[in-house]
């Protein structure tokens, strides 16, 4: 399904050129040949560093205010020293496993449930209050409910988690343990932000290399512009903190994950890349049918034979996401005697409204999420400062109008491409679909953030749709970076410039 030749054209950068330098057997031939071959990548990586860095600007002098993984990996590194060190045993004294070990520094998306002792009564209560905090009925962890007096209470204890999936904590844990609380999140994020860029590149060039798209280097250097500057990869790539870093750390392991599924060539490295992925931000999960696709279509056709080959590579897929997957459920039930619920029930203590009543998850959010993501667009006005982005964001084609061309593809012209196609879209859709019920639109942003779970996807739908990067399609790329940069620059320094409200 995947392999060089017709009848797509590739430039002098790629096939015939590694060709030749294929038949060379001398050493240094081959590192003639790397460094060819890496060096648009590195100048990628470093000059969206640089940009990025800019961007950032004075965030990068220190952590952000919004720290959660920084606080959870050196809760990880208590838990591990405890038993052989006195100050992280102190640290970790009178707390449940992974609970947080210093207090919150503010109350902004952290999970937490009371612990309760009643006068006269040897059991331990954990939960939630649904009615107003120190009395009424309370809900436990295990979805009882007790009507209980402030008079009953004889003892209470707050205890806090980190609800995010932990796979960037984890990161952080080498880093937490040389710098502490200090660790610097906007920093990390910009590397890995500008290696997503880099990372991007290499997907396309493999793409024409693999007559997929048939798309030149410029064509993939503005492709990779499009989604490195007008994408909600750009403002959300400057801030650090951990929505935004879960986020961009999301699409590095999308990128990596996609480059080893293509035609199942590492079977391993893809499932763990997925690992890590649905470890960093859940509905990647959804993303298995990728490799899945290919496992079952190889060629474009329906798999008919080589049956085992196809096992063992499925098994080498299964090992690091079914251990990965096995360990966040249980670290769910560890931390709220649940398997499936991993701590966004109980952000704020459980008293977000919309949660109580309807879910994390519910048709009741659909029409709000669908305008988020669609539809919703800034208000502009005669006065200063003239336009005015609700704090819910903006729609994708008003931040990136070359997702437009998503639904002008030149038509397929074998079954291979068709099934690249559809597996793309398809893989696309399952990762979008779970945000499109979710109680929170994405509040707060510039731009619709959650399709940073899925822009993967999208970018390939535009390298193999094959339609030409004519100058209007390169005027979108423009102006989207230039909306994007404005974001960039003013999310979350100048609020003259957003409004809470959902329609402005």
């Amino acid at each position: 399904m995947h392999q060089p030749g017709p009848p797509h054209s590739i430039d002098t950068e790629s096939v015939d050129e590694d060709a030749t330098l294929a038949e060379s057997a001398s050493a240094e031939a081959e590192s003639g040949r790397f460094w060819s071959r890496a060096k648009v990548p590195l100048a990628i990586f470093v000059l969206a560093a640089a940009i990025y860095a800019g961007f950032a600007g004075e965030r990068l002098l220190g952590p952000s205010p919004h720290t959660h993984f920084v606080y959870l990996a050196n809760t990880f590194n208590s838990m591990i020293a405890a038993p052989f060190d006195q100050e992280a045993a102190e640290r970790r004294e009178g707390r449940l496993p992974f609970e947080l070990d210093r207090e919150p520094p503010h109350r902004n998306d952290w999970a937490s449930y009371w612990e309760l002792r009643l006068r006269d009564d040897p059991k331990t209560y954990r939960g939630i209050w649904m009615d107003r905090p120190g009395q009424g009925r309370f809900r436990t962890l295990d979805d009882r409910v007790y009507q209980l007096e402030r008079s009953q209470i004889v003892e209470r204890t707050k205890r806090s988690f980190v609800s995010f999936p932990p796979a960037p904590a984890v990161m952080m844990m080498p880093l937490a343990a040389i710098w502490g609380y200090q660790v610097n999140d906007v920093l990390l994020t910009v590397l890995l932000a500008a290696l997503n860029a880099m990372l991007v590149y290499i997907l396309l060039r493999r793409l024409s290399e693999g007559g997929r798209s048939g798309r030149s280097r410029r064509d993939n250097l503005w492709l990779t512009v499009l989604f490195a500057f007008g994408t909600a990869h750009f403002w959300s790539s400057v801030l650090g903190e951990v929505w935004f870093t879960a986020l961009i750390m999301g699409v590095t392991c999308t990128l990596l994950y996609i480059l080893c599924a293509i035609d199942t060539r590492r079977p391993f490295l893809a499932g763990l890349f997925l690992a890590i992925g649905f470890a960093t931000r859940t509905p990647l999960l959804f993303s298995a049918i990728f490799f899945l696709g290919f496992l079952l279509f190889p060629g474009g056709q329906l798999r008919e034979r080589r049956w085992g080959e196809a096992a063992r590579k499925l098994a080498l897929f299964c090992i690091p996401t079914v251990t990965v997957g096995l360990a966040l459920l249980w670290l769910n039930y560890v931390r709220f005697d649940s398997l499936t619920e991993f701590g966004h029930t109980y952000l704020a203590t459980g008293q977000l409204d919309r949660i109580q009543t309807y879910g994390l998850f519910n048709y009741h959010f659909l029409s709000k999420n669908l305008s988020a993501l669609l539809t919703l667009l800034p208000r502009l006005q005669p006065e200063p400062p003239y336009v005015v982005v609700s704090k819910h964001g903006m729609s994708i084609f008003a931040t990136t109008p070359a997702l437009f061309y998503l639904f002008m593809p030149a038509d397929r012209e074998s079954s291979a491409d068709r099934v690249w196609w559809r597996l793309t879209w398809a893989t696309l859709a399952v990762c979008a679909i779970p945000a499109l019920f979710y109680q929170n639109t994405g509040y707060a942003q510039f731009g619709y953030r959650f399709i940073l779970d899925y822009l993967p996807y999208a970018i390939i739908l535009l390298a193999v749709g094959r339609h030409p990067l004519t100058w209007m399609f390169k005027a979108c790329i423009v102006f989207a970076c230039l909306v994007n940069g404005f974001g960039a620059v003013t999310f979350k320094r100048m609020s003259q410039f957003y409004g809470e409200g959902f329609f402005l």
